[in-house]
């Protein structure tokens, strides 16, 4: 029998899903949605308008700060956050910090100038310190064994400036260059599964026990057609980036990722039931005597990826994943979905065609105001079994685009 392929696998999954609603149903989700919004669904509003970008509107002052760490944190990262403008509006300056409920933190700092050349041109700096205390790694490779998970403590500073052109409402292009320092990697805090640095070693987790300085930068080109970016129902999201690290100490570390990601929504019906489709591939590629670090590896599993595995769960030089998603509305602010996920990992760019990949499918729940994304608890299976998920703010195709460790 032949192997399903990636792209099998999410046609399969469209199909499925997008069976037709009965009208009775359709009309009633029409009215909920036409009704007043009661004091319940103003605070939801509310909730979702902080959750969309960290800050919710641009005002001056104290603000709570949601989000600003990685998958794996836990179901909540919050803290304070401080906004100022200056120069007649023109810039603005950010301060912010937030710890999640498994004890991953950050610190963060940035000035940006959002709109000049009659918003043609978003320029920025940003100063950032993270402490991740406790990220899955299971090895390197598709065959990878789930028994084998450890976890390890990821600490790093990070100094950035970057420039966006937007050429069109639609169209922009970029880049960012940075330098990374106190880089370090330490067993994880984890009471459950044994640190890294007790089963792994530098052969088996590249960079276990070296980390350098690095300099570091990425360009990309993005087109983004949704119609609601914090909850679309049509349009899409189409990105192209290539990034660069390079090892300021020479111990063998400096590698180029390229990076193509892309999610589409289709509306159905009265374009309260939407099928979207997303597609992610990230190639690595080193010179002699050089290795990609585990940790900036790119990887698959959990809620961005294969919903049905551990976050972070398998990880290579290589990784591409497809995923479909038809979601429909049960009652005011709250959709359903039905998903499916598939995707692979190899130490080639040939071998993900080659691998059989992995797979899952499940159900969940979405949580939105009208025009964002607020929380998503999903259940799905794969051929590790069950896994129940509980996620803020994070829609399909979802990206930190964080420095690192690498999130897909």
């Amino acid at each position: 029998m032949n192997r399903p392929s990636l792209i099998h696998l999410a046609v399969i999954a469209v199909v499925c899903a997008s069976g037709a609603r009965p009208a009775a149903a359709q009309n009633t989700a029409a009215e909920l949605v036409s009704r007043e919004p009661g004091a319940f669904q103003r605070t939801f509003t509310w909730v979702g308008d902080k959750l969309q970008d960290g800050s919710g509107e641009a005002k001056d002052g104290l603000y709570p700060q949601f989000g600003g760490t990685i998958p794996g944190a836990g179901w909540l990262s919050a803290g304070p956050g401080y906004r100022h403008h200056l120069f007649g509006d023109a810039a603005v300056v950010n301060v912010s910090a937030a710890m999640s409920s498994r004890r991953y933190s950050m610190v963060q700092s940035r000035i940006e100038w959002p709109a000049l050349f009659s918003n043609h041109l978003s320029i920025g700096a940003a100063a950032r310190y993270q402490d991740f205390t406790q990220i899955n790694y299971f090895g390197v490779g598709p065959d990878s064994d789930k028994s084998a998970q450890t976890d390890y403590r990821l600490k790093s500073l990070d100094i950035a400036g970057s420039a966006t052109v937007h050429t069109t409402d639609r169209l922009s292009f970029g880049g960012r260059i940075g330098y990374l320092r106190g880089l370090e990697i330490t067993p994880g805090l984890s009471s459950i599964h044994p640190p890294t640095h007790d089963l792994f070693d530098d052969t088996t987790a590249p960079g276990l026990t070296v980390q350098p300085r690095y300099a570091h930068a990425d360009v990309f080109v993005e087109a983004d057609t949704r119609d609601k970016p914090g909850y679309p129902a049509s349009g899409g999201v189409y990105r192209l980036g290539l990034t660069t690290f390079h090892d300021l100490d020479a111990s063998g570390q400096s590698f180029r990722r390229v990076e193509g990601d892309a999610t589409h929504y289709v509306p159905l019906f009265r374009r309260n039931h939407v099928v979207a489709v997303r597609g992610h591939v990230a190639l690595s590629q080193t010179g002699a005597g050089n290795a990609v670090p585990f940790y900036l590896m790119p990887t698959l599993g959990g809620g961005n990826t294969l919903h049905g595995y551990n976050d972070y769960r398998f990880r290579d030089r290589n990784a591409a994943s497809v995923g479909a998603e038809y979601r429909f509305p049960v009652v005011r602010m709250m959709d359903a979905a039905l998903f499916a996920d598939a995707g692979s990992v190899a130490p080639t760019a040939r071998g993900l065609w080659q691998e059989r990949p992995q797979h899952d499918y499940g159900f969940g729940l979405r949580f939105h105001t009208n025009t964002k994304s607020v929380a998503r608890i999903d259940v799905a299976k794969g051929r590790e079994g069950t896994r129940v998920s509980l996620s803020l703010a994070m829609l399909l195709g979802g990206s930190s685009r964080n420095v690192l460790p690498y999130v897909p």
